[in-house]
């Protein structure tokens, strides 16, 4: 539908909210620079560009039908679209050693996302299958297929995404595509179980067979990647010795309690809050030592979490980094710190005097 035909107060409300929003921030800057700047970064902006990116979903039809479609172009669902007419290249670089290759997967369809609402919700049977599906894509794409780290959020919808996308049925064929060998491990050991075997619950759960750990991944689960805490009970998880007990290959010791002491009825999580989390999530996933990590977690979190990056980018780049997750969707993305964190540059040589001589190495 064309601007013409839009209806005058839709488009004189998108005006009003953006007016009350550059407002309402300029006014939180300039107190904010007077009492605590270094607050500025963590919060105030982050919640700006929040609130930016909501407008940019609920006004998504003025917007487009307004903005010149030649410069900013369309917003493909691979993210890889011709060049605009108007394509002014924004290039930036990073040594190696300061990013991370970061692979954010949703969830698989869960019983809550077929209408079921039952605590700590497990996978259809759509949703094995999509995490099936995308794990003959992870292996078969580069650099997909060099995953060191999984780190998944310990509710169950989750964990069986990442044991089905992750996990190895045969761990004899496994362990000899990965390295070459006749033994399935490096000592000739049995590899570890990831997901024990799982018998069909009607309504709640699928039946499926063991899984192993495949060669050369740990799995860890975390509770700052969980999903938005709400009033539904499928946000709610189950103890940890419950869910330790059915993935025995996943370390849980980064959660502190046992039972479950977020999420409580009627309890919704703020909008802020889940940024801040989101934040120190990508905050300490900096800090791991692997440099290519997949993360399994939840459609709202990552909404919220990666809504605060690229809205300085074009169209096709900003959307195809913040547009909502579906089921089982995974987008690889590289996480930068320009502060200076990081890890050892394994790819890096001295040059000049301190090489070291040809016959030595």
């Amino acid at each position: 539908m064309s601007s013409s035909k839009k209806p005058k107060d839709r488009v004189e409300h998108f005006r009003e909210y953006v007016t009350a929003l550059n407002k309402q921030f300029v006014g939180w800057c300039t107190n904010q620079w007077a009492r605590k700047p270094g607050m500025f970064w963590s919060s105030g902006m982050h919640d700006y560009l929040r609130h930016t990116a909501k407008i940019r979903r609920e006004f998504q039809d003025i917007l487009e039908d307004n903005s010149d479609a030649g410069a900013m172009g369309a917003s493909p669902a691979h993210g890889l679209d011709q060049r605009p007419p108007k394509y002014e290249p924004q290039l930036s670089l990073m040594p190696i050693s300061y990013t991370k290759v970061i692979h954010f997967i949703r969830h698989g369809e869960g019983f809550h996302n077929a209408g079921i609402n039952t605590p700590d919700s497990h996978l259809t049977p759509k949703g094995w299958q999509q995490a099936h599906a995308l794990a003959g894509h992870m292996r078969g794409c580069a650099p997909n297929n060099g995953v060191q780290l999984v780190v998944v959020s310990p509710l169950m919808r989750t964990l069986e995404t990442a044991a089905g996308i992750f996990g190895v049925a045969d761990p004899a064929s496994a362990a000899v595509a990965a390295s070459g060998a006749e033994d399935m491990s490096e000592d000739g050991a049995q590899p570890a179980v990831l997901m024990l075997a799982q018998s069909e619950q009607a309504s709640m759960r699928v039946a499926h067979e063991q899984l192993f750990v495949p060669p050369g991944v740990s799995f860890v689960a975390h509770e700052l990647c969980r999903e938005r805490l709400g009033p539904s009970h499928c946000d709610q998880r189950r103890p940890v010795t419950q869910a330790a007990a059915c993935f025995p290959g996943v370390d849980f010791s980064l959660i502190e309690s046992d039972e479950d002491q977020l999420w409580a009825p009627g309890n919704v999580e703020a909008e802020a809050q889940v940024v801040h989390r989101g934040m120190k999530f990508l905050q300490w996933l900096v800090t791991r030592p692997e440099t290519n990590i997949a993360v399994v977690t939840h459609s709202a979190f990552l909404w919220f979490t990666l809504t605060c990056f690229g809205n300085e980018y074009a169209r096709p780049v900003r959307e195809n980094l913040q547009r909502w997750y579906e089921n089982a969707e995974s987008r690889t993305l590289i996480l930068s710190d320009a502060g200076g964190a990081g890890v050892p540059d394994v790819t890096w040589f001295p040059g000049g005097d301190k090489a070291p001589r040809a016959d030595l190495v």
